[in-house]
């Protein structure tokens, strides 16, 4: 969605929209969407993801799960 921003670093709350064996695709609560590499849940689950980078000109970011 224009005017969100996230930087790397920010724990965020995603919805996963699709489970795939190299990760989850999930979508924040404002619609972005992101890929979280190596993790594993549920369609539909909420997970808590680390932004590790985001690509503001295709609104969309690559995380890794929260520790």
């Amino acid at each position: 969605m224009a005017g969100t921003l996230l930087n790397p670093g920010d724990e965020i709350d995603a919805v996963v929209k699709f489970a795939k064996p190299f990760g989850l695709l999930v979508e924040t609560d404002t619609g972005v969407p992101g890929l979280v590499r190596g993790a594993s849940a549920e369609v539909g689950a909420t997970v808590r993801v680390r932004v590790t980078e985001y690509d503001a000109a295709g609104s969309r970011f690559s995380a890794k799960p929260a520790e």
